[in-house]
């Protein structure tokens, strides 16, 4: 009997399960949904591969040894080589995460005492290229077919880890040598990690590897607090604020549906201004409250993290405005064209995950193909990610966030003529 009870019950709930179609989208769709999302940025979806390191190149050099490394970098596959110019501005200014300057009469000196060294500017906030772009450093040089530059790599990284070059006469020497620098280096930072207040610091092996094979390594990007952690930091802040901002509009915008099904709407109605008043008084109400979303996590984040929101506020409230504006006007534009109050929670969960994921709301697009980046755009959350680490990390003005805020004004006019039209045909086609 208890069998066949909970049977019928199990029965009942899978029949009101599948009616439910805010129900079905979430539990079916949604996962669908999220992991072909995170399949693609991760290289997995249509034989695309993995993401390829944008490796900005400029050679001052211009010698035959030169132009054999470019070509050897090029031939990299996890390398999408530009020759550019100019190369450390670019960089600071985040059109790269990296670039490599060969400096004029390098060639000629590969080999001698005074060989020149190969400069690696890099933008330290990403992360995951650096570590890429180490990967394929070393395979690039020692495979350009160059043996004097060859046998030069390989000198300066015994060099690196301490080893002797005098003692170079026998092959076991060479290792045996090596492989004691290696373990009294160990030993040595193990020693020194083992005393009272002494920094802990993880192996960089992005910094490591240029050093090994002779290059110069400056980070350029970031202001003064380049590094990691603060990059990472302000993506976080400034990714969150975005999707929590959107969920928070979406839900004050649905308001309309839930007045409406109260019959509160149409006692607004007869309110001054009548129904004309009342679109333009949500998209007010939801944008102030958008308002006070941003500015309490942006201030949380300057306080707690360090995330440097105080340094120029400008840019950053001008910017947050355009974002408001258009997180607003989707928020309506959702709502109006939502039957029910359940029907929007249902869709605009689906609608902000995706863009979400897709315009770098959750990790960095830099790190993603060229495809998906370019179809991340078409989400407002990419341009207000552009612009919130153009202001955060490379400490940019109003001149280099002008087309991410018009972007973000031209979806918020879009979305807001949207949600008026669907008003006016729905709700004050009677009038």
């Amino acid at each position: 009997m208890i069998l066949s009870g909970a049977w019928e019950v199990c029965r009942k709930d899978w029949r009101l399960f599948l009616r439910d179609r805010t129900a079905l989208l979430l539990s079916l769709a949604l996962p669908i949904f999220l992991a072909t999302i995170f399949a693609a940025a991760m290289g997995g979806f249509g034989g695309g591969g993995a993401a390829r390191v944008h490796l900005l190149v400029e050679d001052l050099d211009q010698s035959a040894r030169s132009q054999s490394l470019v070509r050897g970098l090029e031939a990299n596959a996890s390398l999408r080589v530009e020759r550019a110019l100019d190369t450390r501005r670019r960089i600071a200014d985040g059109k790269a995460p990296a670039a490599l300057v060969i400096p004029a009469g390098w060639g000629a000196s590969v080999g001698s005492a005074q060989q020149q060294q190969l400069a690696l500017y890099r933008d330290p906030g990403a992360t995951i290229e650096q570590q890429i772009l180490a990967g394929a450093l070393l395979p690039a040089l020692l495979g350009s077919g160059d043996e004097e530059l060859t046998r030069g790599i390989v000198l300066h990284g015994m060099g690196e880890l301490g080893f002797s070059f005098e003692q170079f006469p026998g092959m076991r020497s060479i290792f045996d040598s090596t492989w004691e620098a290696i373990s009294k280096w160990a030993d040595e930072h193990a020693a020194q990690d083992a005393l009272p207040g002494a920094p802990q610091e993880d192996f960089d092996f992005a910094s490591f590897v240029p050093r090994l094979v002779g290059m110069r390594v400056e980070d350029v990007a970031g202001g003064e607090d380049a590094t990691q952690k603060s990059a990472m930091q302000s993506h976080a802040i400034s990714g969150i604020a975005v999707m929590m901002l959107l969920f928070g509009l979406v839900a004050a915008g649905g308001t309309i549906l839930e007045e409406h099904e109260q019959g509160t709407l149409q006692r607004l109605r007869l309110a001054p201004g009548g129904g004309s008043a009342i679109l333009p008084g949500k998209f007010l109400f939801t944008a102030t409250l958008g308002c006070a979303q941003l500015a309490i996590l942006f201030v949380f984040g300057g306080l707690v993290f360090s995330v440097p929101v105080f340094r120029d506020p400008l840019p950053l409230v001008v910017l947050s405005l355009a974002v408001v504006a258009a997180a607003t006007g989707l928020g309506l534009a959702l709502a109006m064209l939502a039957q029910t109050r359940k029907q929007l929670e249902g869709f605009s969960t689906l609608v902000i995950l995706v863009m979400s994921a897709l315009g770098g709301s959750w990790f960095p697009l830099i790190a993603t193909p060229a495809w998906y980046q370019k179809l991340g755009h078409f989400t407002l959350n990419a341009w207000a990610m552009d612009g919130y680490q153009a202001i955060l990390w490379y400490g940019k003005g109003l001149g280099g966030i002008w087309l991410e805020v018009l972007v973000l004004l031209a979806i918020a006019a879009g979305t807001s003529a949207v949600a008026a039209r669907a008003w006016k045909r729905r709700f004050l086609s009677t009038d």
